[in-house]
């Protein structure tokens, strides 16, 4: 019905539109909407590298090649609004996935883990990556951590760029403003901020 609604709602006014639901209402008891069709598009996941700002941080030659290659292999791994790099298979979604560790990401890559850990550490310096750190002691007093790894939606951002989660903004808040290349003394920023 509510198909239905969306094609005979074309050319209507508000008001009759809203009269329409109405009638349905009374006449059914079942609230009705007015909708569009899903476009097969609609669930595809993306995303978005914000070209600007990884084209500044290239051309500044901020970037290494290792950590432009390991940025985009990181694509899939990134978890919808909170930019979390997250476990994934192929063949399910990325819901409650447990967060990625360097040992996770290298089996998956097929790279040496030592490897990942040192790109990982490298872009966590330059603010391209962040981590929250969580731990306890047991009783016998050892130390757990666990380690949930961002990657700065300034860069690349696996959402609306109006819904950013809001804890990963305050993490990235300050991440890649007045920040130098090695080397050298002059300061940058990046062309676009998205919080």
């Amino acid at each position: 019905m509510a198909e239905l609604i969306g094609q005979v709602g074309v050319g209507l006014s508000g008001d009759q539109q809203k009269m329409l639901l109405e009638i349905l209402h009374k006449t059914t008891g079942e609230n009705y909407f007015i909708g569009k069709k899903k476009k097969k598009s609609d669930g595809v996941k993306f995303v978005q590298i914000i070209m600007d700002n990884y084209n500044y941080l290239c051309k500044i030659s901020y970037l290494t090649n290792a950590e432009k290659a390991f940025l985009m292999d990181l694509t899939p791994y990134l978890e919808f609004k909170t930019n979390i790099i997250v476990e994934r298979s192929d063949d399910e979604e990325i819901v409650d996935a447990d967060s990625a560790s360097p040992t996770y990401l290298a089996k998956v890559l097929k790279k040496n883990r030592g490897n990942i850990s040192s790109i990982m550490n490298s872009l966590l310096n330059k603010g391209i990556l962040a981590v929250a750190e969580s731990g306890m002691t047991t009783d016998d007093g050892r130390v757990c951590t666990s380690r949930t790894w961002f990657v700065n939606p300034n860069i690349m951002c696996c959402s609306p760029k109006d819904g950013i989660d809001k804890a990963t903004q305050k993490i990235f808040k300050r991440s890649l403003r007045n920040f130098k290349v090695e080397d050298s003394t002059k300061k940058h920023q990046l062309p676009i901020y998205l919080f």
